[in-house]
């Protein structure tokens, strides 16, 4: 004969874990979720950065060659007065 008491503890501690499994796949599918948006936006900013770092140095290169090197003969390094 199966003893009703322990057959109930046994379906309550497998309800128990069953329970917590819920909760732990629940929390990995909002964590899965956030890695992918941060992983998509770490690619937005990575091409962002990219494009600023373009920017910078058209900008860097223009004003390089695009100053003179004296200003009425005087050097460039020399302080105005």
């Amino acid at each position: 004969m199966v003893d009703v008491d322990s057959v109930l503890l046994s379906l309550q501690e497998r309800d128990k874990w069953r329970r917590r499994m819920e909760v732990l796949e629940r929390s990995l599918g909002e964590i899965r979720d956030r890695r992918h948006r941060l992983e998509v936006r770490l690619r937005r900013i990575k091409k962002e950065l990219a494009r600023v770092r373009v920017t910078f140095e058209a900008v860097h290169d223009m004003g390089r060659s695009a100053r003179p090197k004296e200003v009425n003969g005087v050097p460039r390094s020399a302080p105005l007065r």
